[in-house]
């Protein structure tokens, strides 16, 4: 008993400084990823999809709940849209990776497309630009975010056209709900 009482300090202590250690190699994140920040929350949409080969111009609605993963350095969002496909759900990830000073995401729906992006900020625009399948050709698409207010932004979903313009295919306004 003598023996364990004895060495209970020398745990302690041992023990403390494992986890100090454990707590000062944990990186930080660095600060761009503060500025993913802007989109936690609960988010709604509105706006059109423009007339386009796989279907007419009508509009369309969807809700977004986006909040940070364990950590803190990924915003994971969830969201809901109604359009004229039906509702489609979605989930994506977005991140900063500082090698590449880029910001990335995954989207997955229940369309089954899953889409990579790489975008970048500058002022209050976000940029995101990805190669994706439409009719089964792969084209450029862009996509770009104008923040327009702490509870407000614009956004404008894009493909390539031949001729080396953009044509638009989806524009919109998201408000942060109450």
């Amino acid at each position: 008993m003598k023996r364990v009482s004895a060495l209970m300090p020398i745990a302690l202590f041992l023990s403390s400084l494992v986890i100090a250690q454990a707590q000062q190699s944990m990186p930080a994140p660095p600060p761009e990823i503060q500025l993913m920040a802007y989109f936690i929350g609960n988010w709604t949409t509105q706006g059109t999809m423009k007339t386009s080969p796989t279907g007419p111009g009508a509009p369309f609605t969807s809700t977004e709940r986006s909040e940070w993963t364990a950590g803190n350095y990924f915003v994971e969002t969830h969201s809901s849209m109604n359009s004229p496909m039906g509702n489609i759900q979605g989930t994506r990830v977005m991140e900063y990776n500082p090698a590449d000073k880029v910001y990335t995401y995954n989207a997955y729906n229940s369309l089954g497309e899953h889409i990579v992006a790489i975008g970048h900020v500058q002022g209050n625009t976000w940029t995101w630009t990805a190669d994706q399948k439409m009719n089964g050709l792969v084209t450029k698409a862009r996509y770009t975010v104008n923040v327009v207010s702490p509870t407000a932004y614009s956004f404008k979903s894009e493909v390539a056209t031949a001729s080396g313009g953009w044509a638009s295919v989806m524009e919109g306004k998201a408000t942060r709900a109450q």
